[in-house]
């Protein structure tokens, strides 16, 4: 009962816990506009005067945001071809920054550039050609172990045809009408557009770009009515990345035909997503990672994961609506139908969640799936249905496994095989909360069931189906579970409760249920009143089909001499009646393989078999086959793999990392090691050559007993020490008859330039103010592995003004180079003086700083001797001259600007000056002397001074003269 409790109390306290986004726009006090055809990159941004590129737009508002201005972007109709990055910095502040379309819906951020230049294919005049000028290879598998992948979901490659998109193959001789082929060895792309194309007009797109928009540790920040666009992104990320960030409002976006996902949010917090749509994506509609406080409201994701559907990639990273390890989220109102895939899947480590107002309709896969969570996990008024009436497989309507305290309330399931599932590992699943890093032995107890309408409408669909998940964990589920005030109903079958005991798929009916669970005593068995489908009545946007199979058979493996069938199922969407034409592909690679299909089409829907059969004198292998399904300008693949004497699958089997500069790490590239046997296969090693490195997850056995890991993964992790191409091998040793395995890993080291500076600071003697220093000297090296390219050598600081510089620089040094720059030290002042010399060009650090300290000083003067005393002389006559010597003690020259007698008796002497008057200087450490006489013209004391004004302490200095007339 503790449980229980605890469940009331989250629910009572959910308005105190959840926040969202909480963006003050008035804030925002500086506008921009933006507009694709009229703007210009040049201009100011101005209504009159607009931008040409939305990232322009967001550098301003990003200055702004730093200086403590908020700013609004107004985005004018148009097709974007970038992608945007807001990114932080350390001077961010609080202050809005909004980027939204003039009218939502009329701006498109697109992933894609045009192609031109096609010629007709000698082959086939359907087909047309043009350059490829990319070599993306195969992404990564998904990480920490998905299953296998065949090679079609580990593309990333798009093309589009006046908007619509064409199927990618990948031989040539699997190309129908709709598809494309993208030819990396030889470098070209081949297109079969619909009928009726006319390629001289046609606007032919192809997806180059992956990431379309990113906000990374940002807040404050709103993105409006934005379209989002045929991102060619791997699987796992999205067209719209927001990440580590907070107070991040999403509002009336969509999200169309991207290779991945639509948005991701990634450890952020405080978000809020509104008023948007995310369809026809390749893998996920949306996609939530590890966050806290999110708010969805008014979402719809459908049609999503076709590229996974070409690979029978249906269950991992798939999903209309994939919540992963979200805390305190809240979604309100969702629908998600129509995808290959679960409709939504709280996937792992999600718990105090929330879910109100969902229709979770026809989708391939559960409607709902509540996995290996912790919980509490709340959804209300909610529908998980097969449709009105059923179009699709009919799967299950909701789905838990190892989660703890889930509660349906006032909810529909119906028409799904079964209608409420539990599965799960017995004995507990072990998970870490992110947040705490408090491991939890999950097992699915306190599920609480109010008010609920599950209906099944077929002897086959069950009502509630826990069929083999007995023994403890069936003890534990009956103790904690609380169910009441339900309508239950199957016409055609009254013993629609599947329960784990006393025995493995114990049929019960309604008051069997009651007695083995001692809940439901307010429930009914009936029919239930009133229209309980109507929100499950949806209607698809054209005429379709879906092409599918069995996941769990798409990967199999026989020994030489062996069949193999592939069971697939087409099935109709939106009044769809055409006849679908099979074929296969890839039997010829099988050596002495055959194959047969048990119906050469099938009629709008249906199922087809298709029959591979080796030979005893079949190579060892793994084996691609494709199976197509064509009408007319629609054409559907399904990719599967033929495993002979072998029960290891490794994916990909050629990992690119592509380009890394030398010294730097990549990113990790993961391979996946799947076992699709039933025993379990002890490892022996894992290693890597070359310039590569790995670690996984995959212990000293694949699969087996080991109940978590009949896949593990595989990291690769490429660090060049050399530029240039280089390459390696993943090799995988184990009791297979098909190892060793191996994949082939390439990378290219890419050179980059280092510059270094030696030495990093001159500090220059105490130096004369007006005079220059001696030289000293800077050498710049190139110590890297591409040439540095040198754009500027500058003096910036507090007082640039002080010191020179020449330099020997060219405007590029080659590597192992050198160039050296002379400072000259000139003070202006009196007094200590900094400056920098900035070095701008191409190194990781873009400017390299060297420090100039100095201080300035005045010249030091003394005179010598400080006072000439004449003696007695008789008035009238004229003494013997007296010397008086100047000497310049300073580090600079000294220039006199005068030299006079001043004082009482001035008549009373005279002198002869023989020390250089301005512009004349004295030299340091010279001297210089002044020749002094005394004619008195009165009897007693008579006085006067030599007077010398310099620039040294901008005074003067004076030499006393005195002597007695008699």
């Amino acid at each position: 009962m503790r449980h229980l409790f605890a469940v009331a109390l989250f629910a009572f306290f959910l308005p105190c816990l959840w926040g969202q986004a909480s963006v003050n726009e008035t804030l925002e006090t500086a506008f921009y506009w933006v507009d694709a055809v009229k703007g210009s990159d040049l201009n100011p941004g101005t209504q009159a005067l607009p931008f040409k590129s939305i990232g322009v737009g967001v550098s301003a508002a990003e200055a702004n945001n730093r200086l403590g201005i908020g700013s609004r972007i107004t985005v004018n109709p148009g097709v974007y071809r970038e992608a945007v990055t807001l990114a932080a910095n350390y001077q961010d502040t609080a202050l809005p920054i909004t980027i939204e379309a003039a009218t939502a819906g009329s701006v498109v951020v697109s992933g894609a550039d045009m192609f031109t230049g096609w010629s007709s294919y000698s082959g086939n005049k359907n087909i047309y050609t043009t350059a490829w000028p990319y070599q993306y290879g195969l992404c990564g598998a998904d990480p920490n172990g998905g299953p296998f992948q065949q090679d079609i979901v580990l593309r990333r490659e798009l093309v589009f045809v006046d908007g619509a998109p064409l199927t990618q193959v990948l031989t040539l001789s699997q190309m129908r009408e709709s598809t494309f082929f993208a030819d990396e060895t030889n470098a070209t792309l081949y297109i079969w557009p619909p009928s009726g194309t006319k390629i001289s007009s046609a606007d032919v797109e192809i997806g180059a770009r992956d990431n379309l928009f990113t906000v990374a540790n940002k807040s404050a920040v709103v993105v409006r009515g934005i379209t989002f666009q045929y991102s060619n992104a791997c699987r796992t990320k999205s067209a719209l990345t927001v990440i580590n960030s907070d107070n991040v409002l999403l509002d009336s976006d969509f999200f169309y035909w991207n290779n991945s996902q639509g948005p991701g949010m990634i450890q952020d917090s405080q978000f809020t997503v509104q008023n948007s749509i995310s369809n026809h994506n390749g893998a996920a509609g949306t996609w939530e990672d590890r966050s806290l406080n999110g708010l969805w409201s008014n979402i719809t994701t459908n049609y999503n994961n076709w590229r996974g559907a070409q690979g029978a990639y249906y269950l991992w990273t798939s999903a209309g609506f994939h919540p992963y390890a979200t805390h305190y989220g809240a979604i309100s109102g969702l629908t998600s139908a129509f995808n290959q895939c679960y409709g939504i899947h709280w996937d792992t480590d999600n718990r105090d969640d929330t879910a109100d107002n969902l229709i979770l309709s026809e989708n391939l896969l559960a409607e709902g799936f509540v996995e290996k969570s912790e919980g509490p996990i709340s959804i209300t008024n909610s529908y998980f249905c097969g449709g009105n009436p059923t179009t699709g497989p009919s799967s299950i309507g909701f789905q838990i496994r190892n989660s703890p305290m889930v509660s349906l309330t006032g909810s529909t399931i119906a028409n799904d095989t079964p209608e409420l599932n539990v599965v799960g590992t017995a004995g507990g699943y072990p998970v870490t909360d992110w947040q705490t890093g408090q491991v939890y032995n999950l097992v699915t107890d306190n599920l609480s069931l109010s008010g609920n309408t599950i209906v099944a409408n077929a002897a086959n669909q069950n009502t509630f189906h826990d069929p083999v998940l007995g023994g403890a964990d069936w003890t534990s589920f009956q103790a904690t579970f609380s169910s009441d005030y339900n309508t239950w109903w199957n016409p055609l079958s009254s013993k629609s409760f599947i329960v784990p005991s006393p025995a493995n798929n114990t049929a019960l009916d309604f008051t069997g249920w009651q007695s083995a669970t001692g809940q439901d005593q307010h429930s009914s068995f009936a029919q239930p009143a009133g229209d309980y489908l109507g929100a499950c009545t949806l209607t698809p946007e054209s005429q379709d089909f879906w092409y599918v199979t069995n996941q769990n058979k798409i990967v199999t493996s026989v020994p030489a001499g062996g069949s193999v069938s592939f069971t697939t199922s087409a099935v109709a969407f939106g009044g769809f009646s055409g006849t679908i034409n099979l074929t296969a592909d890839g039997i010829k690679g099988i050596p002495q393989a055959t194959s047969s299909w048990d119906t050469q089409s099938i009629n709008a829907s249906g199922d087809a078999t298709l029959s591979v059969s080796t030979s005893s004198s079949t190579p060892t292998g793994v084996y691609p086959v494709t199976m197509i399904a064509n009408s007319g300008v629609l054409t559907r693949t399904i990719t599967g793999s033929v495993l002979v004497n072998t029960v290891l699958a490794v994916d990909p089997k050629v990992a690119n990392l592509g380009p890394v500069n030398v010294g730097s790490a990549s990113t990790a590239f993961w391979v996946t090691l799947a076992d699709v046997g039933s025993n379990g296969v002890p490892i022996s090693s894992i290693t890597t050559t070359g310039d590569f490195s790995q670690t996984n997850t995959c212990g000293t056995e694949v699969g087996g007993s080991n109940q978590f890991n009949s896949q593990c993964a595989i990291s690769i992790v490429f660090a060049p020490k050399a530029v240039g191409t280089r390459t390696g091998t993943l090799t995988i040793l184990a009791s297979d008859p098909g190892s060793p395995i191996t994949v082939s890993l390439t990378g290219v080291g890419v050179g980059i330039p280092v510059a270094t500076s030696t030495p990093p600071a001159l500090t220059f003697p105490t130096t004369d103010v007006g005079s220059s220093s001696q030289p000293m000297s800077v050498t710049v090296s190139n110590t890297g592995t591409a040439s540095l390219a040198i754009t500027s050598i500058s003096v910036s600081g507090i007082s640039p003004n002080d010191f020179t510089q020449t330099n020997t620089c060219p405007g590029t040094l080659a590597v192992g180079a050198s160039c050296s720059i002379a400072v000259t030290f000139v003070p202006k002042a009196a007094a200590k003086r900094d400056a920098t010399i900035s070095i701008s060009d191409n190194a990781s650090t873009s400017v390299q700083t060297i420090a100039l300290v100095g201080t300035g000083a005045y010249p030091k003067v003394t005179l010598n001797p400080g006072s000439v005393n004449f003696g007695q002389q008789t008035l009238h006559t004229t003494s013997a001259t007296q010397t008086v010597t100047v000497q310049n003690v300073g580090t600079g020259p000294l220039y006199i600007s005068s030299i006079a007698i001043t004082g009482a008796d001035p008549g009373d002497f005279a002198d002869a000056n023989g020390c250089p008057i301005a512009p004349a200087g004295l030299a340091a450490n010279a001297t210089c002397t002044i020749a002094a006489s005394f004619t008195p013209t009165l009897t007693g004391l008579r006085s006067a001074a030599i007077t010398l004004t310099e620039n040294a302490q901008k005074v003067t200095q004076s030499v006393l003269l005195f002597g007695y007339g008699r």
